[in-house]
């Protein structure tokens, strides 16, 4: 059985948000993170978007030592303390 048409246009578009939203990790702010001195927010649940400050606002009340947080291209939510 051939894949319909409009299944395919879903699967690119999808493609096509996925790459809009997440940019390769390898180019996205290669030097300004600093992995020292980020961990795993260890109380956001679910993905991480980035689409508001849910993560920052997580993060900050985590922790007074806190800066930050920032959604990854993981969906994970990072926290960073410098």
């Amino acid at each position: 059985m051939a894949p319909s048409r409009k299944n395919i246009s879903v699967a690119m578009l999808l493609i096509v948000i996925v790459a809009a939203v997440c940019p390769l990790c390898s180019m996205a702010f290669a030097c300004e993170v600093h992995t020292e001195c980020r961990h795993l927010s260890g109380n956001y649940e679910g993905p991480c978007w980035g689409f508001d400050d849910s993560c920052g606002d997580t993060c900050i009340a985590e922790s007074s030592e806190n800066m930050y947080g920032y959604c990854d291209c993981d969906f994970k939510c990072w926290c960073y303390t410098c």
